[in-house]
């Protein structure tokens, strides 16, 4: 169970982070994308339900939210979602996290990330400086139950690099007309301190029921590194609004120890209307 909730905000951020065509895209274009699908203001809530032996249960819930902000002079949006487990949860194992990020509003380049996760007895800070002029990272600490890990650390990054929470926004920003079904794409997310190169594979389009309203969604399966949260290969799944929103809706995966489901259940702010709830 350790890390449940950062699971919400890693496999959201893991929809097509870095779009790469092998013929007609330039890795270095695809970093620079047009946001015209979030805006300031934006909130989006959702349910986690876990799957043990036999039963779900709710276990929590995660929130993401938009904010304008200023950062090293630059106009920037301020991300920040949190996951925490229902009190009925709680004594299972108790979930206290929040994720920070800013980025530039003209690229939604990272510029700044924060971590600070309660995960039982687990502890972990992050706070991480981005410099996207240079290509790299100072690693401003990495603190494990308290104990600092890394500390004024620079780590050289891909042009596109992304942290956790900012490839969620990032990736919505995609234009997904020119997938076709089976298609890979590769993406890179900064995190723990390294890049990890991870592709993800378009599935097509499905209608999605939720208790929040059906919902016309475009699917994709992203490949997983094997670890203490995940089972390796393609088993997670994650639905976005066929839209000009492309809010994530529902997401599901296997864990190493159980099963994880995550449903919308609230939304306001958005950019665009929302043409893809069907009822």
């Amino acid at each position: 169970m350790k890390h449940l909730f950062l699971t919400l905000a890693t496999i959201i951020g893991f929809i097509v982070v870095q779009n790469t065509y092998a013929t007609s895209q330039n890795p270095e274009d695809a970093c620079r994308l047009n946001n015209n699908v979030f805006q300031a203001g934006e909130s989006a809530n959702y349910t986690i339900y876990y799957n043990w032996t036999a039963a779900w249960v709710k276990a929590g819930t995660v929130s993401f939210n938009v904010a304008n902000a200023t950062i090293a002079n630059k106009p920037a949006y301020h991300f920040v979602s949190e996951g925490k487990s229902v009190r009925t949860f709680d004594w299972f194992f108790k979930v206290r996290d929040r994720y920070e990020s800013y980025v530039e509003q003209a690229t939604i380049k990272p510029l700044k990330f924060l971590r600070n996760i309660s995960e039982g007895d687990y502890t972990l800070e992050h706070n991480y400086t981005f410099y996207p002029e240079k290509n790299q990272v100072l690693i401003n600490y990495h603190k494990t139950k308290g104990k600092i890990k890394l500390q004024n650390k620079t780590v050289n990054v891909s042009e596109c690099a992304q942290d956790l929470l900012s490839a969620v926004y990032y990736s919505r920003c995609i234009n997904y007309d020119k997938m076709k079904i089976g298609d890979v794409y590769n993406m890179d997310v900064f995190m723990d301190g390294e890049t990890y190169p991870i592709y993800i594979r378009y599935k097509g389009k499905e209608n999605i029921k939720t208790d929040f309203g059906t919902f016309r969604c475009t699917k994709f399966s992203p490949l997983l590194l094997e670890g203490d949260v995940f089972k390796g290969g393609e088993g997670m799944t994650i639905w976005t609004t066929d839209d000009a929103n492309r809010l994530p809706i529902y997401v599901e995966s296997p864990l190493s120890v159980g099963y994880i489901k995550a449903y919308i259940n609230n939304y306001k702010g958005l950019k665009n209307p929302m043409t893809a709830k069907i009822k």
